[in-house]
Order: C-alpha cells, then sequence, then structure tokens
C-alpha cells in the first residue's frame, strides 16, 4: 500500500512525532532534575556534619542552648531544602499551633516531603516516630537522634508501644511529639486506616494533640516517581485533650480525629 503523504496526513504525523519528543523531552527533564537534587540533598546532608561538631559541645553545656541551636539550624534547613525543591505551602489555621511546647502533633502522612513542611512550619524542635528502617541512613540518623525522634520496629509491637510511651514521656517535659497514625505514607490523597495503639496511649496522657491536614504532598514526588515542583496544603484543626478517658472514650476519640484529618485532605 502506497504511503499517504497528502499535505493533512503529513500535518497529523508532524504532530505526532512532536507530541512525541517533546513528551519525551519533558520525562528527560523531570527525570535529570530529580537526580540533580538528589546529589544536591546529599551534598547538603554532608555539609550539615560541620554544623553537628558544634551541637557536640553545645549538649554538655547548656541544654537549653542546645535546643535553640537545633531548632533554629533544622527549621532553617527544612525550608530551604523546600525553596530549592520548588515547594509551596498553603498554611491555614497557625493560630492553632500551642502556646507551650508540650504537645504532640497527629497527621496524616502523604509524602516524604510531610517532614520539611511540619519542620519549616512549627516553631519547635520536634521529634518524629519513624520506622527503624530510617536508623540505618547515614548523617540522617545523627539528627534524627539529636531530634529525639523514636524508632520503631513494627515487627516487635510491645517494645515499639514502650519506646513511644516513654517519649510521649518526653512530649510531657516540653519535646513535642509527632505521630502519622496510618504507619506508613499513602502516596495519595486517600486517608488510611488509623493504627490506635500509640493514639490511645496519647489519649490517656494529660497532652495537648493537635491534629493536622496535609494534602497534595504526594504530588511532588510519589505520584510520579519524579520531583515536581507544587504547593502543599496544611491545615492545623484545633486542638484537643483526652485526660482521663476511658477505653470506650479514647477509641470514639480516635475515630473524631480521623474524621477531622480526613475533612482537611481533600486534593
Amino acid at each position: 500500500m502506497p504511503l499517504d503523504w497528502t499535505p493533512r496526513a503529513s500535518v497529523t504525523k508532524l504532530r505526532i512525532l512532536l507530541d512525541h519528543y517533546q513528551t519525551t523531552a519533558l520525562k528527560r527533564m523531570f527525570m535529570s532534575r530529580t537526580v540533580f537534587l538528589g546529589f544536591y540533598f546529599w551534598i547538603l546532608m554532608m555539609l550539615t556534619l560541620i554544623v553537628y561538631l558544634p551541637y557536640l559541645l553545645l549538649r554538655y553545656l547548656s541544654r537549653k542552648a542546645t535546643d535553640g541551636y537545633l531548632r533554629f539550624f533544622i527549621r532553617g534547613w527544612a525550608r530551604h531544602i523546600l525553596f530549592v525543591a520548588g515547594v509551596r505551602i498553603d498554611a491555614r489555621g497557625l493560630e492553632h499551633i500551642p502556646s507551650n511546647s508540650r504537645f504532640a502533633l497527629v497527621s496524616n502522612h502523604q509524602s516524604y516531603f510531610d517532614i520539611p513542611v511540619l519542620m519549616a512550619l512549627i516553631p519547635y524542635l520536634l521529634g518524629f516516630v519513624a520506622k527503624k528502617e530510617l536508623d540505618r541512613i547515614p548523617i540522617a540518623n545523627l539528627w534524627m537522634r539529636a531530634m529525639t525522634c523514636v524508632m520503631i520496629d513494627r515487627k516487635k509491637p510491645s517494645e515499639s508501644m514502650e519506646l513511644v510511651r516513654r517519649r510521649i514521656e518526653q512530649a510531657r517535659k516540653g519535646y513535642p511529639l509527632v505521630l502519622f497514625p496510618e504507619g506508613t505514607r499513602s502516596r495519595g490523597a486517600h486517608l488510611g486506616r488509623f493504627k490506635t495503639g500509640s493514639l490511645q496511649m496519647l489519649f490517656k496522657s494529660d497532652l495537648t494533640i493537635l491534629p493536622v491536614s496535609i494534602s497534595g504532598s504526594y504530588r511532588l514526588l510519589e505520584e510520579t516517581n519524579r520531583l515536581r515542583k507544587g504547593s502543599v496544603k496544611v491545615t492545623f484543626h484545633p486542638p484537643v485533650t483526652g485526660t482521663g478517658r476511658s477505653r470506650e472514650d479514647t477509641r470514639e476519640m480516635v475515630e473524631q480525629l480521623r474524621e477531622t484529618i480526613r475533612s482537611g485532605c481533600s486534593a
């Protein structure tokens, strides 16, 4: 069959070729940007070792000075990472952030970017409950320990609950705790099922609980496995407390907490 070289057919083929090359070029651009920022991140992490040395000295001199130093540096680092990655934050309800540091922040978890987003917004030094695999990441694990993060082994629930209990006690002394009750990243707009063990301990403590909804962060990386610029909506809801609640009451409060967080997760 002879090829159709009519003007209309030629224009159609040209458009198909242009679309193909344009799509390929965009994919290469996103991939190269992802690789570049990956290298930049690790170079930046290695450079933080210079800042880590004064921390080692300060912690033997003054706990207050140490906390102030860590808070200033880590919050600045988080904001820098978000700026370089092209992440914009639409923060709502900032007035709900407690005026003192005796609280626990409970949030959904869509992306790795949720962590620097929260660190950039909260004016306190935060300690995250994280899976133990993160403790194997060089340099990052040093800073996570400095932040009093808790590394739990999900295969050892009893041991993990004890570690969380101890971290809740630290929060009662003024070192805020961040908990992602889904247990892992959802990688999308949906809200996963909450694991109730840690939440029940929170509700039985006298800590203020700050519910937070993060929306759109999965689009930055997890949606395509390529880093993209974009915006993240963060909603801080009115704080709640659960001192003296019975087991039945705490179950009901977990459901109410999940519904509150879900209400702000719309994409």
